[in-house]
Formats: structure tokens, C-alpha cells, sequence
């Protein structure tokens, strides 16, 4: 199981750099990026959530081993969470100078769910 685990690590680096590579990229090629990028970030948290779960898998580290990495994961979420107040801050000014004039307009609901798409 590991070892595909570890596989698909190295098939999703390889498609993030492939996609990083990419020239002439435009703001749709950027979303699509970023969704896959949050896509692999997801599928490795759930991937340590499923150790952490599990009493069998966490025996076979050592304190040393958990200290370690209990630091990077920290680090890593802390600069993530950081970006991500980061970046809220930045969009809700965006959003507030962009707001329209007529709030009507922007506080209408659809009529019916035809009107309302989501990609997944």
C-alpha cells in the first residue's frame, strides 16, 4: 500500500511541475492549477489523518520520530494558514471596492436552481 502511496506522491510532483511549466498560462490555467495543487494537499491530509487514527501505524514511530514530525507539520500549516489570512484579507478589500452600487442586484437569489452551476 505504501508504495503506491508513494508513487502517486511522485506522479502528482511530477504533474505540479508539468503544470508550473506550462507557458503562455492565463488566469483559467491558473485555477486549474491551484484546484489541483488544494486536490494533492487534501488527498495527504486525509493520508495523515488516516495514520494519526490509527494506534497501529503510530506505534512504529519513535518519540523522536513524532517530535519531528509534528514540527514540519506545524511549520507548514502555520506558513499555510498565514498565506491563507493572507490572502482573505486581500480578496475581502477587493470585494468591498468592487461591491456594486445597487446592492439589489448583488443580493438577488435565483429564481430556480437551473440558474446555479457548480463544477466539481
Amino acid at each position: 500500500m505504501s508504495g503506491r502511496w508513494v508513487q502517486d506522491c511522485k506522479r502528482i510532483l511530477d504533474q505540479i511541475k508539468k503544470l508550473e511549466d506550462i507557458e503562455g498560462q492565463d488566469r483559467l490555467d491558473m485555477v486549474r492549477r491551484v484546484r489541483f495543487i488544494l486536490h494533492a494537499l487534501q488527498r495527504s491530509v486525509s493520508g495523515w489523518t488516516g495514520w494519526i487514527n490509527n494506534p497501529d501505524v503510530m506505534a512504529n514511530f519513535s518519540l523522536e520520530e513524532l517530535k519531528e514530525i509534528s514540527e514540519n507539520l506545524a511549520k507548514l500549516t502555520q506558513s499555510f494558514v498565514e498565506y491563507d489570512c493572507e490572502i482573505t484579507s486581500i480578496a475581502e478589500k477587493d470585494l468591498t471596492i468592487r461591491e456594486p452600487e445597487t446592492l439589489g442586484e448583488s443580493t438577488k437569489k435565483p429564481k430556480d436552481r437551473t440558474d446555479i452551476f457548480y463544477v466539481k
